[in-house]
């Protein structure tokens, strides 16, 4: 798909995190220490959405079972919980940004 625009630094800065589409794929951006993240927007455990989680210095907790990833890396910081059981999550998707002109594009 290439290059896109998705919204710009001003907006993301003052939302703190935002759920875009591209194409058919949901991408969850985050601002944090003064930078722009982009993962999907499905939580890999279950594919709930990331953007429904509470998001705080960096790191976005599923609203489902609670998994924690890292929006910089993708890279899980908790692992997902079905009742007290910790179970497996596989990283997050990342995409690359880039900030042109105080606009914000991800690579998909």
């Amino acid at each position: 798909m290439g290059l896109k625009q998705v919204t710009t630094v001003e907006l993301l800065k003052k939302a703190g995190k935002l759920r875009v589409v591209v194409g058919t794929e949901p991408v969850l951006l985050g601002y944090h220490e003064n930078q722009v993240y982009a993962i999907s927007d499905r939580c890999p455990h279950m594919k709930a959405s990331l953007f429904e989680g509470s998001y705080q210095d960096g790191v976005i907790t599923c609203p489902k079972h609670h998994a924690q990833i890292d929006i910089k890396t993708g890279q899980i910081q908790e692992k997902a919980k079905l009742l007290f059981i910790k179970v497996p999550t596989k990283k997050a998707k990342t995409y690359q940004v880039t900030i042109k002109e105080n606009k914000v594009y991800i690579e998909v």
